[in-house]
């Protein structure tokens, strides 16, 4: 039998697209936005950056304008700290997340000694006391996208939410409603998108100031947002999702065909998925097994990207 390739961990795909993007701004370096540094300074640079960011998003996520306070940040995982420490500052005691969800939520808050609560995805969020609710969408249980309603009930429940975009860009057009005043927090990355893990470049947008982030306006990476920068105003992000969809969409019927899974292209082109239910046969659970996040099989794809090119 052929050997499954799939990975556990999402480990972004490096986009042929965004390295020669990268080669072009390398072969002469920008050392001139670094003699900036003392006059007129960088402490604002990021500012017409993350404009474009909203620019670029005003159809799928057309209220990412509403939220005031915007930082740059080392991908979502620096947004994703800030915020637990500053909850741990405000006597927060718990956080909420949907089981299977990133588990790097669960794992920040034990370092700022929260607790969390991982509770079943179709449970009613009015029937939990009102909290702070961690959630990606598209859903790292699974890569597919969380309809609206169901993020929108958790708001109306009374629940704070950060609301993990770090798929954002992987998807066909879809928009992501972000204008409850509920959803304090909006985190975007470009690491699982174009494949700037190692990079660190994201953004933080909330609608209250997160004291620890101010300084970010210093202690930045300004040649990743050099490179963000590039990727918006000279790819087209939206056919560059939909090629890696075609590709996506071959992978999983190769994947299929090789090990009869029935695994669904999720809607985050990274991802495979399928129910983790009683239909499959001993040995074909046994080959997904270690795949399993809650109720659903979630294969990462990006060993298969890389041999496709």
């Amino acid at each position: 039998m052929t050997t499954l390739q799939a990975i556990t961990t999402v480990y972004s795909y490096y986009l042929p697209e965004v390295r020669a993007l990268i080669s072009d701004l390398t072969c002469e370096y920008p050392h001139d936005v670094f003699l900036r540094s003392i006059e007129p300074g960088l402490d604002d640079w990021h500012q017409p950056v993350i404009d474009r960011l909203i620019a670029a998003h005003q159809h799928d996520v057309p209220h990412l304008a509403d939220l005031a306070y915007r930082y740059p940040t080392a991908g979502s995982e620096e947004g994703i700290r800030e915020y637990l420490t500053w909850l741990q500052s405000q006597g927060v005691e718990q956080i909420y997340m949907w089981q299977g969800d990133y588990e790097g939520y669960r794992e920040t808050a034990r370092t700022r000694c929260i607790a969390t609560v991982e509770v079943e995805y179709e449970r009613d969020p009015a029937t939990l006391p009102p909290g702070h609710w961690f959630l990606s969408n598209p859903s790292a249980r699974n890569g597919m996208i969380v309809p609206a309603e169901r993020v929108r009930a958790i708001a109306e429940a009374g629940h704070q939410i950060f609301y993990d975009l770090s798929y954002l860009g992987t998807t066909t057009p879809h928009v992501f409603d972000v204008s409850h005043p509920n959803i304090a927090v909006v985190a975007v990355s470009f690491s699982k998108p174009y494949g700037l893990f190692y990079y660190r470049v994201g953004f933080t947008l909330c609608r209250q100031a997160i004291p620890a982030l101010y300084a970010n306006k210093w202690f930045k990476n300004v040649y990743g947002l050099l490179i963000a920068a590039k990727i918006l105003d000279e790819l087209d992000l939206t056919a560059l999702a939909l090629k890696y969809k075609a590709i996506q969409a071959d992978i999983v019927a190769g994947i299929n065909q090789s090990f009869d899974l029935e695994l669904m292209p999720s809607d985050a082109f990274l991802l495979a998925a399928r129910p983790a239910d009683a239909s499959l046969t001993p040995e074909r659970q046994s080959l997904l097994q270690r795949f399993q996040r809650g109720d659903w099989y979630r294969l990462c794809l990006t060993p298969y990207f890389a041999a496709y090119e």
